[in-house]
């Protein structure tokens, strides 16, 4: 090997060290940062409905993840399992409708999943879906995001019941899928604290968001000075 090439790898490899270790370093912040506790994760089924309640302190303040859940036309950020998402015209009666369809797999079976849901803010702030069944591949189901402020922080609260219109095979099928969804939840609340802190970070306003999420689409936070729409 020449000298000059010598001397180009002498170089490299602190160069390298540095940077696997600023990836590291950056991977263990980011780690802790989301390593947050959940007060309850429980996922059961009962005569084929599905029950969930997943629970967590979150490190944003209750606009920001009122935001990042009412962003309907990007919920798809939200869950490894969702392959597509639209907000759909109004419905008869002018409510908000959201469609998403979902790869849903186990090692017993593996299909796609189509969902209507009929999405609501509520007057506490919370957020409310009533899956559509004509629309949908469910015979029902429901779900309620509860946001607490807590200065800071907030405690968000998952709470759905799902009644699925296809065939699970019982007995393995049903725990494979209380499995997944308990893992899909735990993931979903990690990406929601993930996203509303970088909005946090970024210092985005909240002073003009829209209240009413069911009638209107959100447009996304932007600073007074900035032109730019993140949609």
């Amino acid at each position: 090997m020449s000298q000059s090439r010598w001397l180009q790898l002498h170089r490299l490899i602190p160069d390298t060290r540095q940077i696997l270790a600023a990836l590291f370093i950056t991977f263990f912040q980011l780690h802790c940062a989301l390593a947050f506790d959940f007060n309850e994760t429980e996922v059961t089924e009962d005569n084929g409905i599905f029950h969930i309640k997943v629970s967590a302190v979150i490190a944003a303040p209750a606009e920001y993840i009122r935001y990042v859940l009412a962003d309907y036309a990007h919920i798809y950020r939200l869950s490894p399992s969702i392959i597509e998402s639209e907000v759909l015209p109004p419905g008869p009666a002018g409510e908000k409708q959201v469609r998403t369809r979902l790869l849903s797999c186990t090692s017993v079976f593996c299909r796609e999943v189509e969902r209507v849901d009929i999405v609501r803010m509520l007057n506490t702030g919370d957020l409310e879906a009533e899956i559509v069944p004509a629309l949908s591949e469910f015979k029902s189901g429901r779900a309620t995001w509860k946001i607490t402020p807590m200065g800071d922080h907030s405690h968000l609260m998952y709470e759905a019941d799902l009644e699925p219109d296809f065939f699970i095979p019982p007995v393995v099928g049903t725990q494979m899928v209380i499995k997944i969804l308990h893992d899909e939840f735990t993931t979903t609340f990690i990406r929601v604290e993930k996203i509303a802190s970088m909005n946090v970070e970024k210092g985005r306003e909240t002073d003009h968001w829209l209240s009413d999420a069911a009638a209107k689409t959100l447009k996304a936070p932007c600073s007074r000075n900035s032109r730019a729409s993140l949609q």
